[in-house]
């Protein structure tokens, strides 16, 4: 927050427009980064733990504990699970109950697999069902829900590049162009002398709240359309903070270059 503050503010003095610009793109990347990172943690959790959860049914079917079962988990290399796993068995060795450790692993993974897993253990163990099929259950049920998002990603492919094409080329570079057309006209009106001081008057104010306009619409569209692949490619509004200083930067790259090209191609028409 304060990197970003400082660097904002000492790029304001030099150009207000970059300093406003890179004031939100690392205020944003200070807060996404973090939680991009978390989520990809857990996602790893949850890529392991149907495989996990195989592999414990199957240990406790060859006639082991569940509280051994676990130690086979962290035996295996499941990436984070593995630590995740161990810290439940280090729990229990300290004298926790099985059900309170796996409260502990419930709440330092926020994942609704794995709660609701947890969930099901816990009932397993209180009411003395067959846990290994129950978790050989959950297991079958969390490949199939994995699968449907990686097909849900697949699918959105195209969409998404519509929406990255419209949001950071197609549509900054027509404001690009209103921009520069807006000002071309202005300054035919100024230097031909068409218009009285007045008239010249109003349109530089409304040029200049159009301009204006068109830097804030810019940033709305961008935010609308990574809040939309985010949702749409992984189901909720997280992804959206690293999107969006990509989708961003883009964007305003596009913006520049079409009113540098146009006013190129202008010049000397005035």
């Amino acid at each position: 927050m304060l990197f970003s503050v400082l660097l904002g503010g000492v790029s304001y003095l030099i150009a207000p427009k970059l300093g406003i610009l890179l004031f939100v793109i690392i205020l944003d990347l200070g807060i996404g980064v973090p939680i991009y990172l978390y989520d990809q943690h857990i996602n790893k959790i949850e890529k392991y733990w149907a495989e996990a959860l195989k592999l414990i049914a199957d240990t406790m079917k060859a006639g082991s504990s569940f509280d051994y079962a676990l130690r086979e988990v962290c035996v295996a290399d499941f990436g984070p699970l593995s630590f995740e796993i161990n810290e439940v068995i280090r729990r229990i060795e300290m004298g926790d109950s099985t059900t309170k450790a796996l409260d502990v692993l419930s709440y330092r993974v926020e994942s609704k697999i794995v709660r609701r897993t947890v969930t099901l253990i816990k009932e397993s163990l209180r009411t003395g069902a067959p846990l290994a099929e129950v978790l050989e259950e959950i297991a079958h049920d969390t490949q199939y829900i994995f699968r449907i998002k990686k097909e849900r990603q697949t699918k959105t492919m195209l969409q998404t590049i519509f929406i990255v094409a419209t949001s950071s080329v197609v549509a900054p570079f027509i404001f690009g162009m209103t921009r520069v057309i807006t000002k071309f006209l202005t300054d035919i009106a100024t230097t031909t002398g068409i218009a009285n001081a007045e008239a010249l008057a109003v349109a530089v104010s409304t040029q200049a709240t159009i301009f204006m306009l068109l830097d804030v619409y810019i940033v709305i569209v961008v935010l609308a359309a990574s809040g939309m692949i985010a949702v749409m490619r992984e189901g909720k509004l997280s992804p959206m903070y690293v999107y969006f200083p990509v989708l961003l930067i883009v964007a305003y790259i596009v913006y520049s270059l079409s009113q540098v090209v146009l006013s190129a191609m202008l010049t000397g028409m005035v």
